[in-house]
């Protein structure tokens, strides 16, 4: 592909070439006519015996092609072919015209003695810059022909034998000449001008090499960073090195309190960093870049763009161009780059620092996968040794004898719940690593009914509820469509929304589950109880691994901190979000909006049941 993209690329610069050598030549015509003109107007009136009337006649008709050939080439311009052929064509009709034309004006004033016959070699030149060698030679075989033909007619014009006035061969001559002149000089700019133009490429070329060079070497190092701090701070000092500005910054993008917060720079001064947040909604900046746009100011002067001004003009800084960092569809955060002159960054500049934000961001999320990936691992261990432990401890004990045969039953006892701990940290864990470990749309979504789905569980949480004496209420809305999705993810987030309702509820209590539609489209699944509640403290990180609110672990001891973790996964998969409202001591009420895609049509629906 890019061998051909090569040869079109060479195709569309000779086309070009032979376009303006093929206008140029029309232009060049009319100096001609008018030279002629002005040459048969002075042999008139110095008495010339010439047949004038043909030789105006020839002249007129040179003149009125040339208008033909303007108006043939503005057409041209208009609908551009794809090919050179049409140009080509074009510049062997005119010179074979200029040719003929020209030869009957010789044949006209003297034949091979004519002054006129100069200005043959002319059309052999032309030929050689427009059309191709052999073209060229074909041409000067042609005119050869035509000078022997020529000497073998009689002549038309002057009578045998009379001479043609010196002074007409020396303005002929001179004439021939200064044309030859303006022919090499201007082959000879343009040559120039195609040279400075490589010249220019060339450096271009050599400036995107080193640019590159250094963009390979700064992704070697950072991506050999093992911490995110130390890879931020690689990442904005190689970006100013190589941009070759004064300052660079990252600032991380804080989801929750919608503000951008600088998380690493280089060139800028304790001051400008002094802000801890910047408010997203109050910058317009960076909430243009947060939404995904590129921001580039070449002359910083309306105060209006930023939200602290006033730090910009100390920084003295002329021109930004800011970018976001983005990865698998979310905004980590946003990259900027500052100059001290205006207008610094060019198109070749922001396209440089795009594809630079992006490695960028391609690193940030790789080292952050690997950390969480760690932080998982040893949680996940930390989690399995501590049953584990305790279980060896207390049979270390009865196997040791240290205990009384009334107290070994109770130790047992003790055992079996922390294996049942221990089954349920695993259970969860491989839940979860499956989930994590089947790629998004590689099992063929399947028809199913959620009102269905939750129709089946119905009766395992109703003998759950009975245990513990709870009022449980499932309430399913009728006429609920069948949607393409995987039963078991509909299964995992409903079951384990109604089982922490019910596990974090005291007796005498009361859960409700409800399913049913939005009215902009969607289903909404809602799960109320009055249970012990949730810390207000404790909410942003309800959705983290094995995490558990305080009051949760002082109620109950079993639990992994993995359930609404694999809720807000699911949800994730299936576009939906969560919204959590609870008041400690009252009761938490967990809301998932959950989009969906219907079967085609002409599948039946079925009834919701309640």
């Amino acid at each position: 592909m890019g061998v051909g993209h090569e040869i079109i690329k060479e195709q569309q610069f000779f086309r070009k070439e032979l376009r303006e050598r093929v206008f140029w030549f029309i232009r060049l015509r009319w100096l001609a006519v008018a030279a002629a003109g002005a040459g048969l107007g002075a042999a008139y009136l110095d008495g010339l015996a010439l047949p004038f009337l043909p030789l105006v006649l020839i002249i007129a008709a040179v003149g009125a092609y040339n208008l033909v050939f303007r108006d043939y080439g503005q057409r041209l311009e208009l609908s551009p072919p794809s090919t050179a052929g049409p140009y080509i064509l074009f510049a062997h009709f005119q010179i074979s015209l200029d040719l003929l034309a020209l030869y009957l004006l010789i044949w006209l004033t003297g034949g091979p003695a004519s002054p006129l016959t100069i200005f043959v070699i002319f059309h052999v030149i032309l030929a050689g810059i427009l059309l191709s060698p052999a073209s060229c030679f074909v041409y000067a075989g042609l005119v050869l022909a035509a000078l022997g033909v020529t000497a073998l007619l009689p002549p038309a014009g002057a009578a045998e034998g009379e001479a043609v006035d010196p002074l007409y061969r020396h303005l002929a001559f001179g004439a021939g000449v200064i044309i030859t002149a303006y022919l090499t000089t201007s082959v000879k700019a343009a040559l120039q001008s195609k040279g400075r133009e490589l010249m220019g490429v060339s450096r271009e070329l050599e400036l995107s090499n080193t640019k590159l060079t250094s963009l390979y070497e700064m992704i070697e190092e950072v991506g050999s960073r093992t911490t995110f701090q130390k890879l931020l701070d690689s990442a904005t000092r190689n970006a100013a090195r190589i941009m070759g500005v004064k300052a660079c910054s990252i600032k991380l993008y804080d989801q929750e309190n919608n503000c951008l917060r600088f998380a690493s720079t280089y060139g800028l001064s304790e001051d400008y960093l002094a802000t801890d947040c910047i408010s997203v909604e109050m910058s317009a900046v960076n909430r243009r870049i947060i939404e995904g746009s590129l921001f580039s100011i070449g002359r910083i002067e309306e105060e209006s763009y930023f939200q602290y001004p006033e730090n910009i003009r100390q920084e003295k800084i002329a021109s930004m161009l800011c970018l976001p960092l983005k990865a698998e569809g979310r905004t980590l955060g946003v990259f900027c780059v500052y100059s001290g002159e205006s207008d610094y960054f060019k198109e070749s500049e922001t396209g440089f620092f795009s594809l630079m934000t992006d490695l960028t961001a391609m690193a940030m999320d790789r080292l952050k996968q690997e950390m969480d990936r760690t932080w998982f691992l040893n949680k996940a261990a930390h989690q399995l040794r501590g049953p584990l432990n305790a279980i060896m401890s207390m049979l270390h004990l009865i196997s040791g004898g240290y205990l009384e045969p009334a107290r070994q039953l109770q130790t047992v006892d003790r055992c079996q719940k922390r294996l049942k701990i221990l089954g349920e940290v695993i259970n969860d864990l491989l839940k979860l690593t499956a989930q994590r470990r089947e790629p998004e749309g590689r099992a063929k979504p399947e028809p199913l009914d959620p009102a269905e789905v939750l129709n089946s569980l119905t009766h395992l949480f109703r003998a759950k509820a009975g245990e513990k004496e709870l009022s449980l209420e499932v309430e399913i809305g009728e006429g609920l469509p069948l949607v393409e999705g995987s039963r078991r993810l509909w299964d995992e987030l409903f079951s384990n929304l109604i089982y922490n309702a019910l596990k974090y509820t005291p007796p005498g209590g009361r859960v409700r589950v409800s399913l049913g539609r939005k009215e902009e489209g969607g289903l909404i699944f809602q799960v109320a109880d009055s249970g012990i509640g949730i810390p207000e403290e404790d909410r942003s990180r309800l959705f983290t691994e094995f995490f558990r609110a305080k009051n949760a672990k002082a109620w109950e001891e079993e639990g992994t901190g993995l359930g609404l973790v694999m809720v807000k996964e699911i949800l994730d998969r299936l576009g939906g979000r969560i919204e959590v409202d609870s008041q400690v001591g009252q009761g938490t009420t967990m809301t998932a909006f959950i989009p969906f895609r219907s079967i085609p049509a002409g599948e039946p629906e079925r009834e919701g049941t309640a």
